[in-house]
């Protein structure tokens, strides 16, 4: 039965039942958040009170999730509680509605707006990745339903549309230069796809499916900083080397000596997971398929639609550009190590 205080503030009721009826009384104030593609709807509330004659504060994000994203809540509750609450922000409570679900999630505080200059900070990140796959590998945590391959087969089809018609744009020809590389990975998707999740030792194994330095905090716990994953919503059953490849990939866009130290951070993952033969050939060409698996699950569509946008200004355009030649980079790896 909904009550009057459901109906009217779903949030503040939300509040009430993470810290009682005192949040009945408090100063409420939401504030519009960035990030969580995923939600319909992100806010970061702030709740401010007094207990024992004492000011506090309380802060909170509310995600509210409909369709395939309102999963998240079930991923929090399964996959999060129990094998990454050390790299996640806490579940504080859920709330289930006929069309939707409110999600309140720990508000991070982040110790630097951009940590990853230091390289340490971003080899950390992959070193708690990696002890993730492992236990998630290991536990029985159901994952809500999500075809994915069917999915990526529809963005890679795009992908290669999108890419093709670059041929008759001046400006973006030279990126259509790479149509043949993605044209093959296009079409050895499936192929290529068993081949990346049987790699051993790897195998299938939940994911969380969209790492890069935009879902990831670096925040004061315990002794000293460690980083967050956000926005859980694309979590899934794929290849651990899809979240390692990634973060290197989309860190290296952004400080060019990740891309410099690119195999020494992916050998601090392989040594973290367990994988005992390091970078090997084989290895090595899993790894640039789960990249290529990355740049055709919308990455890529992304840049390029960007790219192509006469709406925006030149140097958004120009960013596109560049951020779609990067991806294509990579395909053109995958399709050179993997023979397609």
């Amino acid at each position: 039965m909904t009550t009057t205080l459901e109906r009217q503030d779903p949030v503040r009721t939300m509040l009430v039942r993470i810290a009682g009826e005192q949040m009945l009384q408090a100063q409420v104030d939401r504030q519009p958040f960035g990030g969580g593609m995923e939600a319909s709807q992100v806010e970061l509330v702030t709740a401010r009170y007094r207990e024992g004659g004492l000011p506090r504060l309380l802060r909170v994000v509310m995600k509210r999730l409909q369709g395939r994203p309102a999963r998240e809540a079930a991923i929090y509750e399964g996959l999060v509680a129990h094998c990454a609450s050390r790299i996640s922000p806490r579940l504080l409570a859920v709330e289930h509605s006929d069309d939707s679900v409110l999600l309140c999630l720990e508000a991070i505080r982040r110790t630097a707006s951009w940590p990853w200059r230091n390289l340490s900070a971003g080899s950390e990140l992959l070193v708690r990745l990696a002890h993730f796959h492992r236990i998630a590998g290991e536990a029985d945590a159901e994952i809500p339903a999500w075809d994915y391959e069917a999915e990526l087969g529809l963005l890679a089809e795009a992908t290669w549309t999108a890419l093709d018609r670059c041929r008759s744009q001046p400006g973006l020809s030279a990126l259509a230069r790479d149509l043949p590389a993605l044209r093959r990975i296009v079409l050895e998707r499936v192929r290529l796809r068993e081949q990346l999740l049987a790699e051993h030792p790897f195998g299938c194994r939940p994911i969380h499916g969209d790492v890069h330095p935009g879902n990831v905090l670096v925040c004061r716990r315990g002794q000293g900083a460690e980083p967050v994953l956000l926005d859980w919503g694309r979590a899934r059953l794929g290849s651990p080397l899809e979240d390692a490849s990634s973060w290197l990939q989309s860190l290296r866009v952004w400080e060019p000596e990740a891309g410099r130290r690119h195999d020494t951070l992916l050998a601090a993952y392989l040594s973290a997971f367990g994988a005992d033969g390091g970078l090997t050939s084989s290895v090595r060409d899993a790894y640039w398929i789960a990249g290529a698996s990355n740049a055709l699950s919308g990455a890529l569509l992304h840049h390029l639609q960007r790219a192509q946008e006469p709406a925006l200004c030149a140097r958004r355009r120009a960013a596109a550009f560049t951020a779609a030649r990067d991806w294509l980079r990579v395909l053109r790896r995958a399709s050179a190590s993997a023979g397609a």
